[in-house]
């Protein structure tokens, strides 16, 4: 007889604090607990929600490519998965330090050691910061993705820095910097942009090697529907509208004025969430869906007009408006108005009405490398972001804990339509292994 795994313990953000417009940043209890000084591999507790939060990265660690003793940072809020999924007992972290230089490190859940750093160099070396990303696939926790500087994108195991071709892998795209490279759940379906800047848009399917493009001098950047099939391009022109490509069918379904901004949005599955800054103050949070396609609001007040979103955490409640998104306001400490939710808070917000505190980055600085970049692990457990520690010299990497509530019950067993009578007897036989005889009838 063979006995399924106890399923692990999930994220629960309703644990958390609900999120109001009081819980401003608590700085003098912040500075009591001199964050800047915790050497790496130490934590502490948010001030106002007791949140553990590990200090991934110092001035010593990781020593770094090139650079030592810089700030340490990582890639944009949303796109590729900086968190690993856990694989023997660890999880790996991608971090950046801002002089084109990609490093991973292994973190050790049961302790919040940290350790193993190694550079990513020669042809498993990203092009840029938005060009890595950690499986999100549970039967292959071990696996990242990278965009090379030759057009390739190819896949590793983390835990051994090999290359792992096969299942569509490598994928030799055209010599142009692949960029924004994210997926759907279970490395499904992959976008990237070729250059900073565009003008086109890959979707690219592994499973059967489909590659499609789409090309529009007026793009600015993707966003995955993380559920596969839709992909939502931010504009430039027009200033944060929509075009909406439906890879599978290879349109364009559906496309906006920017009146409501599609722009630093969470990518969920089969839902964008945001907040819409062009609105009256404070404004409401918006919810796209690329199926209908529509965009629809939901109550605010939101936590900033600078903010920026995310939707990795990959999600399967009964109804797509139970999801969670993550938000954070960027650029300084918190916004100044009285009117924001949770001010310079990692705030979790749901469409169907939740809203949740996961706590402060007190993050201070407008320096776009350093900005907080607040991002959900693949599956829920972590929020991994940057901070110079209200206003310390050097900016460092930290990851904060999501609650976690009870396992989920085993589902009960069908229902048996048949009565079963007799007897039966246990033995062990000389091996030690358990023998059942008898008749049943």
């Amino acid at each position: 007889m063979s006995l399924a795994a106890a399923p692990l313990p999930q994220p629960d953000p309703t644990l958390l604090p609900v999120a109001t417009t009081a819980q401003i940043p608590l700085t003098a209890a912040y500075a009591a607990l001199n964050v800047p000084s915790l050497p790496h591999g130490g934590f502490y507790l948010d001030p106002t929600t007791g949140v553990k939060i590990h200090k991934l990265t110092s001035q010593a660690f990781p020593p770094g490519a090139g650079s030592p003793g810089l700030s340490w940072g990582h890639a944009y809020a949303e796109g590729g998965d900086e968190v690993s999924l856990p694989y023997n007992g660890k999880r790996a972290i991608h971090l950046y330090q801002g002089d084109g230089w990609h490093t991973l490190i292994d973190f050790d859940p049961a302790t919040g050691a940290v350790g193993n750093p190694r550079v990513l160099t020669g042809p498993l070396q990203p092009v840029a910061d938005l060009g890595f990303a950690f499986s999100n696939n549970p039967a292959t926790p071990n696996y990242a993705y990278i965009g090379a500087g030759d057009g390739a994108i190819r896949r590793f195991d983390w835990s051994t820095g090999l290359e792992v071709p096969g299942g569509g892998f490598p994928h030799m795209d055209a010599t142009n910097w692949p960029t924004w490279l994210h997926q759907a759940e279970a490395d499904s379906f992959f976008v990237w942009m070729r250059g900073g800047t565009g003008p086109t848009i890959v979707g690219y399917e592994p499973s059967t090697g489909t590659a499609k493009t789409y090309t529009n001098a007026n793009l600015n950047e993707p966003r995955i529907d993380r559920a596969g099939r839709y992909i939502g391009i931010s504009m430039t022109t027009p200033q944060n509208g929509i075009v909406l490509w439906d890879w599978l069918q290879n349109t364009i379904t559906w496309s906006t004025d920017g009146t409501v901004p599609f722009a630093h949005i969470a990518s969920l599955r089969r839902r964008w969430v945001g907040v819409d800054w062009n609105m009256s103050y404070p404004p409401d949070w918006t919810v796209w869906d690329p199926t209908v396609p529509n965009v629809t609001h939901f109550p605010g007040p939101g936590n900033a007009t600078l903010v920026h979103g995310c939707g990795n955490w990959i999600q399967h409640p009964a109804n797509l408006g139970d999801q969670w998104a993550l938000l954070n306001h960027y650029g300084s400490l918190r916004p100044p108005e009285a009117y924001w939710l949770s001010p310079g808070g990692m705030v979790l917000v749901t469409p169907n009405g939740r809203r949740r505190l996961l706590g402060h980055a007190y993050n201070t600085t407008n320096n776009y490398t350093f900005l907080s970049f607040a991002k959900f692990s693949p599956d829920g457990r972590y929020v991994l972001f940057t901070s110079d520690m209200d206003g310390s010299p050097r900016s460092d990497v930290f990851l904060a804990e999501l609650p976690t509530g009870s396992a989920p019950p085993p589902p009960p067993p069908p229902p048996s339509t048949k009565l079963w009578t007799g007897t039966v007897t246990a033995t062990q036989d000389p091996t030690g292994r358990l023998v059942i005889a008898g008749v049943l009838t």
